[in-house]
């Protein structure tokens, strides 16, 4: 019975802070309203969150039309604590510090090629860096996000096909060194939880990243869908091509081999005999009218629009997300790809470029910190965040 009392009572609290958490601004009594506890249960749960620092009361809101004393406003003290978040590309890392309300803080990118052995002190640099910087904040960095380019399953690095981080055990490594909790996630899977948290109320989607390979990650019933050792979403590694193009994963004819940046990339370098050219290079081909240039980019989307069909056969979301630079730098691509998906199954779902862009690993990671932190098992935040400052 105490163990049931306390869980009840910890619900309540979450209850509470998650009704808080997504109105901007709200009083006791409208909390109450919401989630159905009474007001006594309420107002003692916000007394003990003001106590906690993570809410505070602003000011009184307007009074009811029958009169009284205006309700006090409370609000999430955004700046209770702030979230770390790391993006380990193979050639780059990136890393954003935002609030507790997601909004971004700082944002940094550094070009460096990414490996098992530079990689723990890459993030014990910035961990510390951003570690004098919190000094003042009551709960300093609340906590680590990393994200991996690759299969991830409890903190557990299985599968990288571009470097070899899946080499080392980083998760053990990085809490020998740094002591608050730390949270190592597939980049595709925290780009789906940015846009479950700061983009949408719909149950079901997915959100696809084009980047070094082609990915996934899926929400299910408002959850993280991982599958099992957490191989969901590896669209990258389906079929397009039978006895196709070798793959590092050891298929051969990959979606990724077709369709990814880096693929498309490595095509227009070969065919334009030049290794130094970039993908600003390759866009800025395509909208001269470069015949190169052209087709690939054509054959990107063709490819492409066939990968995001089996998605939507296979999981039956309500909204598909795309995240590439490709898409955000060409956005009539989108068209193009959504007038590729034709079938029955998929025709009708919306395909959106992702108005998160390039912070969408990040945010998701900060979304991770901040759902952890609060112990929700869901999260939703609002509009996009944006950066208020970037290096």
């Amino acid at each position: 019975m105490i163990t049931d009392r306390y869980s009840l009572r910890e619900n309540n609290e979450q209850h509470v802070l998650a009704t808080l958490i997504e109105n901007t601004s709200i009083s006791r009594a409208q909390i109450s309203k919401l989630t159905g506890l009474n007001k006594a249960t309420v107002s003692d749960i916000a007394n003990k969150l003001i106590e906690k620092q993570f809410i505070h009361e602003i000011g009184s809101g307007e009074s009811t039309t029958s009169g009284g004393r205006k309700p006090i406003l409370l609000q999430l003290n955004k700046q209770a604590g702030l979230t770390l978040n790391i993006d380990l590309g193979y050639d780059y890392v990136s890393y954003l510090v935002t609030y507790l309300n997601g909004e971004v803080v700082k944002k940094e990118t550094r070009s460096i090629q990414v490996d098992k052995v530079n990689c723990i002190d890459l993030i014990q640099t910035i961990y510390r860096e951003q570690c004098k910087e919190a000094s003042e904040v009551p709960y300093g960095i609340i906590s680590l996000s990393v994200a991996i380019h690759g299969i991830v399953s409890d903190n557990r690095i299985v599968f990288t096909p571009y470097y070899d981080l899946d080499e080392i055990d980083l998760y053990n490594a990085l809490s020998q060194k740094i002591e608050i909790p730390i949270y190592i996630e597939n980049e595709a899977n925290l780009s789906a939880l940015a846009e479950k948290t700061f983009s949408t109320t719909v149950a079901n989607l997915v959100s696809i990243s084009v980047h070094s390979g082609v990915g996934a990650g899926i929400i299910v019933n408002n959850e993280l869908y991982h599958g099992r050792d957490g191989r969901s979403g590896e669209i990258g590694h389906t079929i397009l091509y039978p006895h196709g193009k070798n793959c590092p994963c050891g298929n051969q004819g990959c979606l990724e081999q077709y369709s990814s940046q880096k693929a498309i990339l490595s095509s227009f370098q070969e065919l334009k005999k030049n290794d130094q050219l970039t993908l600003e290079d390759l866009i800025t081909s395509y909208t001269s009218d470069d015949d190169i240039a052209t087709q690939l980019i054509k054959d990107f989307a063709t490819y492409l629009s066939i990968g995001i069909n089996n998605v939507i056969a296979s999981y039956g979301p309500e909204k598909v997300y795309v995240h590439s630079t490709l898409v955000n730098e060409i956005p009539e691509l989108l068209s193009f790809i959504t007038q590729n998906i034709v079938s029955s199954f998929s025709s009708s779902i919306p395909v959106e470029i992702s108005l998160l862009a390039e912070n969408a690993i990040l945010l998701g990671g900060a979304a991770l910190n901040i759902q952890q932190f609060f112990h929700l098992s869901s999260l939703y935040l609002g509009t996009s965040p944006t950066a208020a400052e970037s290096n």
